[in-house]
């Protein structure tokens, strides 16, 4: 998978924010992410708070999931499901 530099990271920030739904905490990190050191000072201000910073990771997780699918697919691969096999019975 190609390297795609900083802007992805920093597009999962502003989502992140974006979809927080805490007022207070979202004009912390919105601040947070203007100007250079942007990801230290983002982070800095998660770490006040272990249930937003558990939760950023998952969002990173599953949008880094979604990234490598989505390059998988570009490259033509597609995933099967796994095929059931029936056993006989006593």
């Amino acid at each position: 998978m190609p390297a795609l530099g900083s802007r992805a990271g920093y597009r999962d920030m502003k989502l992140f924010i974006d979809g927080l739904g805490d007022a207070v905490l979202g004009d912390r990190l919105r601040i947070a992410v203007g100007g250079r050191g942007a990801f230290r000072r983002f982070k800095d201000v998660l770490a006040c708070d272990e249930c937003a910073w558990r939760r950023y990771h998952r969002f990173c997780d599953e949008r880094q999931r979604g990234r490598a699918r989505a390059w998988l697919a570009e490259e033509g691969y597609c995933p099967r499901l796994p095929v059931l096999r029936r056993t006989v019975g006593p």
